[in-house]
């Protein structure tokens, strides 16, 4: 059986300088909280808005966690 899933990530920045600059996230999907798949994303996403979303394929009871410490993510069953 196939499941979709929403990654969203929202506030992928970091400020140097007093500006704005985009950074990369790392993000693991679980199953079972064994990693089977790693994402990476780059980019800027500042703060506020729908951030990025970017559909996931894959088996029923996936989970996501965030590996490095550049943003906020979400990952839902759709």
């Amino acid at each position: 059986m196939q499941q979709s899933y929403v990654l969203t990530i929202r506030d992928l920045f970091t400020v140097r300088q007093g500006a704005m600059v985009g950074d990369h996230a790392e993000v693991a999907i679980l199953d079972g909280g064994i990693e089977i798949d790693r994402i990476k994303i780059s980019g800027k996403i500042g703060p506020g808005g729908d951030g990025y979303h970017r559909k996931y394929d894959g088996g029923p009871g996936l989970s996501a966690k965030l590996l490095t410490k550049v943003g906020q993510i979400t990952f839902a069953a759709i």
